[in-house]
């Protein structure tokens, strides 16, 4: 199977499944987007200064693991696959942001399963015909 994680879930994913999302990702073939690390860091850093729910030594242990799993799988950069704006016009014309528009447009183009538990990405979903899965619904295991 093939899935391409948007930043939430990718977080989400690893608060509920701790090191069993390592195994997932290896034996699957998985994808993020350039942009994920970007929107990574800046939640983590949501959570450390504004939310106050997680320490800095802790962050910064989310976030090297985080970027442990980016350098498991295929991070996909959007300009190899926008052509003629086609990004920005899906975003325009679903009503989400630029980077929501980026996960849908990519997983579509790839074939993949978008896994999000972003409600607007989800409903724009079924009008492209794209496959989501929510963090919590992926198929692993947890002891």
């Amino acid at each position: 199977m093939s899935y391409l994680f948007d930043a939430s879930a990718l977080l989400s994913s690893v608060r509920l499944y701790n090191d069993a999302i390592i195994d997932f990702i290896e034996r699957n073939e998985c994808y993020a987007l350039t942009l994920t690390r970007y929107e990574v860091g800046n939640a983590l850093w949501k959570e450390v200064n504004l939310i106050k729910r997680i320490e800095v030594n802790q962050v910064i242990k989310v976030f090297n693991f985080i970027n442990s799993l980016l350098n498991l799988m295929s991070v996909i950069d959007i300009t190899s696959y926008e052509r003629e704006n086609d990004v920005l016009l899906m975003a325009i014309q679903m009503g989400l942001t630029f980077y929501d528009a980026s996960y849908l447009f990519i997983a579509k183009n790839l074939k993949a399963i978008l896994v999000t538990d972003d409600n607007d990405i989800i409903k724009a979903s079924k009008r492209t015909e794209t496959k989501t899965l929510r963090s919590r619904d992926l198929p692993i295991k947890t002891s």
